[in-house]
């Protein structure tokens, strides 16, 4: 009995990504959200219908060509680790390239994260003092604090060198990819088109100049996540402390990495009850327990040394309230709500939670009385991020000074910025295609440690579904869907193939 509830759970997870990745793939196709080159900064997603007959062009030439290849044995002979070397030479090398020609300058968040590390790098605590931003946003104090080591360490506002360490976390997301395509779907098949995809993969290197946690804190959870996939199979504890640590780092950096926390907690639970190894439950315990301390190490730091207090900052609550509503952004999208009420409160975080739970029930109200405004409202919350075919990836570069050559003025606002978003729009398509292919014929064969980057998937489309919208946040969960397009892209290829039938 026992058995057949862990396959039930098992099963779910791979149904329940199925339909989610089926249903992008479908909508992806027939339409794509986008933004206006001509009025990036208003970051207001727009919506057109797509011609279906181009991506299946697309598409047809790829499999063409992968055929070809295949039957001339090219993905059999080919050396997997030299063409991992040559991936990540390759990425590492442009990523390089585009940070240093691209112009970008930190604005926005970007711009008041950089700044707050500068002057803190000073010992200058402004921002510490009550509602300043750092009260407000305590969240980001992870970002502060490797953006000030940054800062002491070369004596001024230098933001390139993080974004020279965005180009090494290109570089280690790749990586642990690969080892995690390695470990998990034993064939070299699909190990040799998964590199391939990854060539093709250009959001991670637009996203090199991006001074935010997106990239470093992506590779380090992934670092943690094939750390704690070892631990699984060699039970050596030096390994499940080291996830434990690499977890806790990507999520100071970024918040929204607590959702592979959770997927990663959920496995070794899984393992620790249905496996009967209390070392799984124990590191589970264990690994709370060490971002905890983690966390609060950081903030008693920075604490002790402005002398203030940092609280909570602003009450969670209320991205999820402003994910509720509509702004001129988008359905769920960023409209000051938060930051608002917050503030007119004096940061009261009792206050302001209690406009949250009002304004909450007025939502809940609204589209009670009018199903159809709610369907609409989050479908348009759902395709405006998931359908997003660059991430934002273009729109992260807008804030740029100086003269640039003419093909990347092209890039920024040009025919190329048209090119390149049709271009990743075929591409996620083809993604999106080869995923959906790999869970209908898999669904019921994948073990857990392959079902774990679909359960943080899963769990990614219900958070940001109620939380403040941003196609950005999706980025992370796309690059996730690589391996599993990469094995259902090789299942086509086996296809009617004899002794090549076997797959993951």
């Amino acid at each position: 009995m026992k058995d057949k509830i862990f396959l039930f759970m098992r099963c779910t997870i791979a149904y329940c990504a199925m339909v989610l990745i089926s249903i992008l793939f479908l909508i992806s196709i027939f339409s794509t959200s986008y933004f206006d080159p001509g009025n990036m900064w208003a970051e207001h997603p727009l919506y057109r219908w797509d011609n279906p007959l181009w991506f299946f062009l697309f598409a047809m030439a790829i499999f063409l060509f992968l055929y070809f290849a295949d039957q001339k044995e090219w993905l059999e002979k080919l050396p997997s680790r030299i063409l991992l070397a040559g991936l990540l030479a390759y990425t590492f090398a442009i990523s390089l390239h585009w940070v240093n020609v691209s112009g970008i300058v930190p604005d926005a968040d970007q711009k008041a994260v950089s700044f707050v590390a500068f002057i803190t790098a000073q010992n200058n605590f402004l921002f510490f003092e009550p509602e300043k931003y750092m009260q407000i946003y305590p969240n980001q104090l992870g970002m502060v604090s490797i953006l000030e080591i940054l800062y002491r360490l070369s004596g001024g506002e230098h933001f390139r060198l993080f974004q020279y360490l965005n180009c090494v976390g290109n570089c280690l997301i790749f990586g642990m990819l690969y080892l995690f395509v390695e470990k998990c779907l034993h064939k070299k098949r699909i190990t040799n088109l998964f590199l391939i995809l990854c060539f093709g993969c250009c959001h991670l290197i637009l996203y090199s100049t991006f001074l935010y946690g997106t990239t470093l804190g992506l590779a380090f959870a992934l670092v943690a996540v094939y750390l704690e996939l070892l631990f699984l199979e060699r039970k050596k504890w030096y390994l499940g402390i080291s996830s434990a640590v690499f977890i806790s780092l990507s999520i100071l950096i970024k918040n929204n990495y607590s959702i592979f926390f959770v997927g990663m907690l959920l496995l070794l639970l899984y393992k620790g009850i249905h496996k009967k190894r209390l070392e799984c439950i124990f590191l589970a315990f264990l690994s709370v327990l060490l971002f905890g301390v983690a966390k609060n190490a950081l903030e008693f730091s920075y604490e002790t040394r402005s002398g203030m207090e940092l609280g909570d900052g602003m009450p969670k609550i209320m991205w999820i309230a402003m994910g509720m509503q509509e702004g001129d952004r988008g359905e769920g999208w960023y409209n000051a709500f938060n930051y608002d009420i917050f503030r007119e409160t004096g940061c009261n975080a009792e206050k302001s939670t209690e406009i949250a739970k009002t304004a909450i029930g007025e939502s809940v109200d609204t589209f009670k009385k009018n199903p159809a405004y709610a369907l609409r409202f989050y479908y348009r919350k759902f395709v405006s991020q998931w359908n997003e075919p660059t991430y934002e990836s273009l729109w992260v570069n807008i804030s740029h000074q100086g003269k640039f050559p003419k093909i990347i003025q092209s890039l920024y606002d040009g025919k190329l910025n048209k090119i390149m978003v049709e271009y990743m729009n075929l591409y996620q398509s083809l993604l999106l295609s080869g995923a959906s292919i790999a869970f209908i014929r898999k669904r019921r064969q994948w073990s857990e440690e392959q079902l774990l980057f679909p359960l943080i998937l899963l769990g990614g489309f219900l958070f940001h579904m109620i939380w403040e919208a941003k196609s950005q946040y999706i980025i992370s969960y796309f690059i996730l869907l690589l391996p599993y397009a990469a094995a259902g892209m090789e299942s086509i290829l086996c296809l009617n193939i004899p002794g090549k039938r076997e797959n993951v």
